[in-house]
């Protein structure tokens, strides 16, 4: 019997759930040229819902253009992957790929198979050009591909907040507004997980890109419509999951949708003919087991405080993490050390403050350093 959840990006032909109306949104904004900034936490399906919009927009006429940021590491590197996004969509038109190579004069793309498209196109730096010319150069070249007018764009920019830590990202901010604001057939997806430094990009008043997009903020799958659509995944694959249980997997999820996904792998593999509380415990230890390694080398990118601090908030959500009683209790130090501690980690976006308290914000990380924590 098939496992009818995924571990990876969900392929575009299987359910999705919910997400009709982020879906509609996104779809308007771009048929509007309108730039949109979405953001949300890790894991949320950022990337799996633009893919389904980018889907939809293909089918009606405007070209998707994606390119993932994600461990970016030169100025040129940005504009290597912003070429080498285009000529994937457009390799098989003759006229706008020829187009692409005559405006993109520095960058020699070089195809390769792709297990998602059948073919992509990585882009190699064929002319060496001093400081960000490459990169204003790229711009340049990508607002002479727009000219014609007769062709609508969106760009999505995913894991955007990335540039910020480049040497070069004041720059790269300033050349990219500059050169991407009166484009009049495109529209633009700023997409990040980091979500307090991507808001900062778009709402800092000394920053290029300050009210230059509407912000679009992913919320949680709603638990009613998650419940339903597991309960009839399993039940399509055999296996009855009441809806009790089902609403408890989102509920440990937090409604976030990979964890739903991979949670309820793991479930259905631990489960029989029917999803009881156990086959929930055993996929539940089996995807916190499966997810420490990567949890891990979370923890040692960090500093003692930091650490301990995700440790006593994971334990002990707070509205009050500088109180006296609070940093005593979980043995946190001194005041300064705590409130470094808590920047850098929003930063981050480990930690985020709530209406209810501070928190760790990945509710599986949360149950892992718990866990961890019981057993040391």
């Amino acid at each position: 019997m098939k496992n009818p959840f995924h571990l990876k990006a969900l392929p575009l032909s299987v359910p999705f759930c919910d997400r009709e109306k982020e879906m509609s949104d996104l779809i308007r904004y771009a048929g509007n040229f309108t730039n949109i900034v979405l953001s949300s936490p890790r894991r949320y399906g950022k990337t799996s819902l633009i893919k389904r919009v980018h889907d939809n927009l293909a089918k009606h006429g405007t070209i998707p253009i994606y390119i993932d940021y994600f461990g970016i590491s030169s100025i040129d590197e940005f504009s290597a992957r912003f070429a080498g996004a285009i000529y994937s969509v457009v390799y098989k038109e003759k006229s706008l790929f020829e187009k692409a190579a005559k405006v993109f004069t520095s960058l020699r793309p070089i195809l390769r198979p792709d297990p998602e498209t059948g073919m992509a196109f990585t882009v190699e730096v064929a002319k060496s050009k001093p400081g960000g010319q490459l990169l204003e150069e790229t711009l340049k070249g990508f607002g002479e591909f727009l000219k014609s007018g007769k062709i609508s764009y969106n760009v999505a920019f995913d894991e955007f907040q990335e540039i910020t830590e480049l040497k070069e990202s004041k720059f790269i901010e300033g050349t990219l507004r500059s050169y991407t604001q009166d484009h009049q057939n495109v529209s633009y997806f700023f997409v990040g997980s980091r979500r307090r430094i991507l808001t900062d990009m778009f709402n800092d008043k000394k920053r290029p890109f300050y009210k230059s997009a509407i912000n679009y903020v992913l919320p949680a799958l709603p638990a009613e419509d998650t419940a339903k659509y597991l309960v009839g995944l399993f039940a399509e694959n055999g296996k009855n999951c009441p809806v009790p249980v089902a609403t408890r997997i989102h509920a440990l999820a937090e409604g976030y949708p990979y964890y739903i996904q991979k949670l309820s792998y793991f479930i259905f593999e631990a489960s029989k003919g029917s999803v009881t509380e156990a086959s929930l415990h055993d996929g539940l230890q089996q995807m916190l087991l499966e997810e420490t390694p990567l949890f891990e080398i979370m923890l040692q990118a960090l500093r003692p405080r930091q650490i301990a601090l995700l440790y006593a908030i994971a334990k002990e959500a707070t509205k009050m993490p500088f109180a006296a009683a609070y940093l005593n209790r979980h043995r946190l130090g001194s005041l300064g050390g705590v409130q470094a501690a808590i920047k850098k980690l929003t930063e981050m976006d480990y930690l985020e403050k709530t209406p209810d308290g501070w928190k760790v914000v990945d509710p599986i990380f949360t149950h892992w350093l718990r866990q961890k924590e019981a057993m040391e």
